[in-house]
C-alpha cells in the first residue's frame, strides 16, 4: 500500500531535520557566539584595560612578552646572528645555562629534549648560554645527543651573546615576576613560550613527571591556537 503524499512529505521533513539540525548546531557552536575553553596560565606582569565587545564592557588584558633580542646561534658551524623574530610563530621551550660552571649541556636537559622534541616537529628548544663569549665557548654537537633526539636536533638552538643582554633576558624576560603574584620560579626551570612570545608554563627538567605534564600542556596550547584559527571569533578563556 503506497503512502499518501502528506505522509511522504512529513517523512521527508523529519529526515531533513535529522540531517540538517546537527549540522546547524555544530555551526552555531563553532562559528558563532563566545567560546569558553580552558587554557594555560599567563605568567609575568599584565595590564588590564576595558573595551566594548557586542555592546558590553569587557576586560582586555595585555600579557608580558619576551623582549626582542639578537644573539649568536652557536648550534651552527658558522655561528650566525639569531634575532628573536626567528621564533615568531613557533611555540618554544627556553632555559639558561652558565658556561662558567658547565662545559656541556646536562644529561637531564638532553633527556627532557629527547622526550619532547620528536613529538612536536614545530616546537623549538632554545638554550641561552651565560658567560659564553666567543673566546670561551667551544661548541660541538655530540653524536650521542643527536641520536637521542631522533633526528630532531635541528629543533634545538643554542644562543650566546653579550652577558648583560643574556642576564637581562633572564630577569626582565623569561623570569620577570608579576608584582601581584607571590609565585617564584627556580631560575633553572625550562620556560614554555607561545607564538606571541608570552610565558605560558614552567617545568623542572630533572623531574620526569613534569616532562609528562609539559607535553600535555603543549598539546593544550596547540589546541588553543587551533580553536582560534577555526572559529575566527572572539574566544573567552577560563584559566
Amino acid at each position: 500500500m503506497s503512502q499518501s503524499p502528506k505522509k511522504k512529505s512529513t517523512k521527508a521533513f523529519v529526515l531533513l531535520v535529522l540531517f540538517v539540525l546537527p549540522a546547524a548546531i555544530f555551526y552555531f557552536l563553532i562559528y558563532a557566539g563566545v567560546h569558553k575553553v580552558n587554557r594555560l596560565h599567563f605568567y609575568g606582569p599584565k595590564t588590564v584595560t576595558y573595551k566594548t565587545v557586542r555592546g558590553a564592557q569587557v576586560a582586555d588584558t595585555t600579557y608580558h612578552e619576551i623582549p626582542p633580542f639578537s644573539l649568536i646561534d652557536v648550534s651552527r658551524t658558522d655561528s650566525v646572528p639569531f634575532p628573536s623574530k626567528n621564533l615568531e610563530g613557533h611555540l618554544y621551550l627556553a632555559h639558561f645555562l652558565d658556561r662558567s660552571y658547565l662545559n656541556d649541556i646536562p644529561k637531564e636537559i638532553t633527556y627532557a629534549a629527547s622526550e619532547i622534541l620528536p613529538e612536536f616537529p614545530e616546537l623549538r628548544w632554545v638554550t641561552l648560554w651565560e658567560h659564553a663569549d666567543s673566546a670561551k665557548i667551544d661548541y660541538t654537537q655530540p653524536g650521542e645527543r643527536t641520536s637521542k633526539l631522533k633526528n630532531a636536533d635541528h629543533q634545538w638552538i643554542e644562543l650566546r651573546g653579550n652577558d648583560s643582554l643574556v642576564q637581562y633576558l633572564r630577569t626582565e624576560g623569561y623570569f620577570k615576576p608579576d608584582p601581584a603574584s607571590r609565585e617564584k620560579f627556580d631560575p633553572s626551570s625550562v620556560v614554555l613560550v607561545d607564538k606571541e612570545g608570552r610565558i605560558r608554563s614552567y617545568f623542572n627538567p630533572v623531574m620526569q613527571a613534569e616532562i609528562s605534564n609539559i607535553k600535555k600542556e603543549i598539546v593544550l596550547l596547540y589546541k588553543e591556537y587551533e580553536l582560534a584559527y577555526k572559529t575566527h571569533r572572539f574566544i573567552e578563556f577560563e584559566e
